[in-house]
């Protein structure tokens, strides 16, 4: 879900120079206060639960905890959750995060370096509480920072905790969220996200995550594992290296072009290709390209399924042949896609192509393209690396 950020807290699109001393220093100190104690670097594990086009983490905030279910999603960096007392919120099922209940609930001061990691761009209330405003294509949350205890579980009942997490307590959200979403974790590049915070606590900043098909039984989850030992390793894996672009949180590849069967289609017809071109969202259920390159794969795609689609649209009932297609990345990385990363099966049993066309230069792959890989993000290094799994069956 890439963000088109306000910033009115010119913390979340903290940019990590090493010329910038200043927020050097300021970033270690975040790292610092999440950094537990004498524990030693390990994996701190989670799990993913399909919900709707989306995916959810659940989190323990607060002492006594309350269980968020946060929206997974690289496409950003904060972590906020619906907190009490509301001035608007969306309807939730569960119970909304109330601060006043947690003793180990603490908002940001002005004064706070995580308030002022960069810029002017803070904004301060009456009473010295670092507010934050943060927007996306069709999600807005308002509210202030604070920092809280969480912990992550695993699917064998082990809890990793981690103090003093910098998080959004939003009073004031709207958009396209369900009930059983309470809020969304931002899991991108920039110093504000989660695995940011927590990763010098787990042993580096790195996380794999493994997404279900579409419409996977919501009661079946898959891992997610963040920090030393999260590492996508074995036959099969491919490697990318990450395009350093203008906006921190991302993670951005450049695609050179998309194979249907044997048939190469050009990312581009005319001129040369810009680096980072492509970002990986798994907050974004759809894979979005440039119009012009849409147009071009549909009609290849059109031309190697034997059946006609249904109406005017990429949509078929069934028999989508053997069709194979892959994404061709700078550096000669290859990544092989089948059809169940391709089309997504409907309730009503027809298959629907998972990518469309948009008005912009630059390409997004979804989290449905995604499904059935084993996906390895390393910050530190500077990776991506892919390795096909049934997602369904690793927790």
């Amino acid at each position: 879900m890439a963000p088109t950020i306000f910033l009115l807290l010119a913390l979340l699109s903290i940019a990590e120079s090493t010329a910038d001393k200043g927020s050097g220093l300021k970033l270690e100190l975040i790292r610092r206060r999440v950094s537990p104690g004498n524990i030693s670097p390990m994996v701190a594990k989670s799990q993913i639960w399909p919900e709707t086009s989306e995916f959810i983490v659940k989190i323990a905030v607060g002492t006594p905890s309350t269980e968020v279910h946060a929206i997974l999603d690289t496409g950003s960096d904060l972590f906020w959750a619906q907190c009490r007392p509301c001035v608007k919120c969306y309807q939730q099922t569960n119970p909304i995060y109330d601060p006043s209940k947690s003793s180990t609930f603490r908002t940001l001061s002005c004064k706070s370096p995580q308030c002022h990691l960069r810029g002017s761009g803070a904004a301060c209330s009456g009473t010295d509480t670092c507010q934050y405003d943060y927007g996306y294509e069709s999600r807005s949350t308002q509210g202030e920072l604070a920092t809280e205890k969480m912990a992550v579980t695993s699917r064998s009942g082990a809890t990793t905790p981690f103090p003093e997490v910098v998080f959004g307590c939003g009073h004031n959200n709207s958009g396209t969220f369900n009930a059983n979403e309470m809020g969304l974790i931002g899991f991108g590049r920039g110093a504000i996200s989660f695995v940011s915070q927590i990763g010098p606590s787990v042993g580096g900043r790195k996380f794999s995550l493994c997404l279900m098909p579409y419409n996977t039984d919501p009661r079946i989850s898959s891992s997610l594992s963040i920090g030393s030992g999260s590492e996508v390793q074995g036959p099969g894996v491919i490697t990318a290296q990450l395009v350093r672009v203008s906006h921190q949180t991302y993670y951005s590849l450049t695609l050179t072009g998309i194979s249907v069967g044997k048939t190469l289609v050009p990312y581009s017809m005319s001129g040369p290709l810009a680096k980072g071109n492509t970002i990986l969202d798994t907050g974004t259920p759809q894979t979005l390209l440039p119009k012009e390159l849409y147009g071009r794969l549909a009609a290849e795609v059109r031309r190697h399924i034997p059946t006609k689609p249904i109406d005017d649209t990429l949509c078929y009932k069934d028999n989508l042949g053997d069709l194979v297609m892959t994404l061709h990345f700078d550096g000669d990385v290859d990544l092989r896609l089948s059809t169940v990363q391709t089309f997504n099966k409907m309730p009503d049993g027809s298959f629907c192509f998972t990518a469309m066309g948009v008005d912009d230069n630059d390409a997004l792959i979804g989290n449905s393209m995604m499904a059935n890989f084993l996906v390895g993000y390393d910050i530190d290094n500077m990776t991506v690396s892919f390795k096909p799994t049934d997602c369904t069956k690793i927790g």
